[in-house]
């Protein structure tokens, strides 16, 4: 290969933020890397390209050791599901440019299981999950388990589900022992939409009756919070999403691609944008302000330094940073909340100092309103309300302040707003503490609270509904 494509294929390993498309010669063949799926620095890149005009799947390996084995181990195992039977993508070149090696595979489609998840009804979605769970029992019972089974990895073509990325598709003689078989099928449930979920007996019979629905209940809710625990702690690290700040005297996270967005803020400077902006909030302990940047409407939440003691506590507890993890929770989740730009520290003497929020702006309209406005949007509302309080039961979580000023609807779509006071894991007392925080959204209903006895009738009917329908996961 010349020296420009080892280049080439050296510099796609090295950033996520080399120019594409790019084209490599490949003896008579012609491959064009054209997106970045997935970037692991140093390691590997997973490219969608062509290969002579054809659609195909480019996974680019590094010189490292463990780089070497994992092209090898991949494509050993596709070899291996095509001999049991196991639907996964064809093996169309393997070259060695230079240092790196080359994996390119046919390309089988966009429409991952996520992507049908998304693009399909509520009620529908049972369905979905009875079919991916009939395909993982079946090819649990080839000896073929999918160590890191996610719905990105499951992909529907005209001939049905197929499985990609077979780096890690562990393969055996003899079908996958119980204990892991339950771990690997409570992992794949763990990535839907907590509420949406057939029952347990459901999901323990299109897989083949091999658990009970009682120990599938249990796996899953070990797994859940294991998984949300991981994925949580993501948001605080460099990745494909997230992205470190360190500049203009502040640190924090912030979303990769709304980068342009945060030096714009940072560059206006948040407090003088907070000194000229329209007020919200405006007390000791939080100033919260609307600003307009580069077309966004965006609110900024600034948390004060009140007292000495204050700032000490700081330096243990950051509620900026805290915030930041509770929206990437609630997103992982399934609940709709302002959109986190990014968490912003500043440091004096050495000590933190001021911190901030940056969420998208949302408007809507509260709770008290829409149920004297009646309707279906009243029954649509409350029946959410229901939804977010059960799915704090299930995934045992506590937002901690249920007032219903907390609460918004943009066009219908409830937002959950104010994460600084939530809990992740709130402990033993949960139970107790939602029924306190169901009274506390209906016990405040100014100037409109000879609604809120009727609203509370008629929410409770749609929580206890709810929860029945979630009942064997609890």
């Amino acid at each position: 290969m010349a020296d420009s494509s080892q280049n080439i294929t050296q510099a796609l390993l090295a950033s996520r933020e080399t120019a594409l498309p790019v084209t490599l010669t490949l003896g008579e063949q012609v491959l064009e890397i054209q997106t970045l799926l997935r970037f692991m620095p140093a390691r590997r890149a997973v490219y969608a390209g062509a290969l002579d005009g054809k659609p195909v799947i480019i996974k680019l390996f590094s010189s490292h050791p463990r780089s070497r084995r994992e092209v090898q181990v991949e494509q050993e195992r596709l070899v291996a599901l095509a001999e049991k039977q196991v639907p996964a993508p064809r093996v169309l070149l393997r070259d060695y440019p230079g240092d790196a090696a080359l994996l390119v595979l046919e390309h089988l489609g966009e429409m991952s299981a996520k992507s049908r998840l998304w693009e399909i009804t509520a009620e529908e979605i049972p369905d979905l999950v009875q079919e991916l769970v009939a395909l993982t029992s079946n090819m649990h019972r080839k000896g073929v388990v999918q160590n890191d089974i996610h719905l990105e990895n499951f992909i529907l073509t005209g001939q049905g589900w197929h499985v990609i990325d077979a780096g890690d598709v562990e393969v055996a003689d003899a079908p996958v022992e119980r204990g892991k078989a339950l771990a690997n099928l409570a992992l794949l449930l763990a990535q839907f939409p907590p509420l949406s979920l057939p029952t347990a007996q459901q999901v323990v019979s299109a897989y083949g009756e091999i658990f009970s629905p009682q120990q599938l209940a249990q796996s899953l809710k070990k797994t859940r919070q294991a998984r949300l625990r991981k994925l949580v702690k993501k948001s605080l690290r460099n990745c494909t999403e997230f992205v470190e700040l360190n500049g203009k005297g502040y640190t924090g996270m912030g979303r990769r691609q709304d980068q342009p967005l945060i030096d714009a803020l940072l560059n206006k400077g948040l407090d003088a944008l907070l000194e000229d902006c329209e007020r919200l909030k405006d007390g000791n302990s939080a100033t919260v302000g609307r600003v307009l940047i580069q077309g966004e409407s965006l609110v900024i939440k600034r948390y004060n330094v009140k007292s000495a003691w204050k700032k000490l506590a700081r330096q243990f507890k950051s509620r900026a940073r805290n915030s930041w993890l509770n929206a990437a929770y609630l997103g992982l989740v399934q609940i709709p909340t302002p959109q986190a730009v990014c968490y912003l520290s500043s440091k004096q003497s050495g000590l933190t100092d001021r911190e901030y929020l940056v969420c998208r702006n949302v408007e809507g309209r509260m709770l008290p309103e829409i149920c004297e406005a009646g309707g279906f949007l009243r029954d649509q509302a409350l029946s959410q309300m229901a939804d977010f309080f059960a799915v704090m039961r299930l995934m045992a979580f506590s937002h901690g302040d249920s007032k219903y000023t907390n609460f918004l609807f943009q066009d219908g779509q409830l937002q959950v707003l104010d994460l600084d006071g939530m809990s992740r894991e709130p402990g033993s007392g949960l139970e107790q503490e939602l029924a306190d925080q169901r009274e506390r959204l209906f016990e405040s209903w100014r100037p409109r609270e000879a609604l809120a006895p009727q609203a509370r009738q008629e929410f409770t009917a749609f929580y206890e509904a709810r929860i029945k329908s979630i009942e064997s996961w609890l």
